[in-house]
């Protein structure tokens, strides 16, 4: 399956493959204050893939607290869309599937998490584990480093 988002103005767009239903996937809502402000709702598979089509002149990518992630966020409309972290062939990501507009992920019931308790080596750690693989449509963004990895 494959679903599909952009952001508000439609110049950030990702695709999110996976051979589980929205259901199966469920949904994070992160506890951090970030996540909170901006409504954010997180899906990943290990064993899927992202795309994310944008061009860098377009994208602020805004790192907080542990520093282990950048926060994608689109320069014209202000719309979250993922996190990522990594760099070259190892990036990986969560997507947010309010921010993309992902309809298919709506009424998923949402799993709240806190992760305030973990350590930049343990956050890392989980999310190599469990972060999608993930891949720019911009070279400059793919051989981007996106936080510590």
């Amino acid at each position: 399956m494959i679903y599909a988002g952009r952001c508000h103005c439609g110049r950030l767009k990702a695709s999110f493959q996976t051979r589980k239903t929205p259901q199966e996937l469920g949904v994070r809502t992160c506890q951090c204050e970030f996540c909170r402000r901006v409504g954010a709702v997180n899906i990943s598979d290990p064993d899927g893939e992202v795309v994310i089509d944008a061009r860098a002149e377009d994208v602020l990518r805004y790192r907080f607290a542990l520093q282990t992630a950048d926060f994608l966020i689109c320069k014209s409309c202000g719309v979250y869309i993922a996190a990522a972290t990594g760099a070259g062939d190892n990036i990986r990501s969560t997507l947010n599937v309010a921010g993309l507009g992902m309809k298919e992920f709506a009424g998923v019931a949402e799993a709240p998490m806190d992760y305030g308790a973990e350590t930049a080596a343990a956050r890392i750690e989980r999310r190599n584990a469990k972060w999608t693989p993930t891949r720019f449509t911009d070279k400059d963004l793919n051989s981007s480093n996106f936080g510590p990895h």
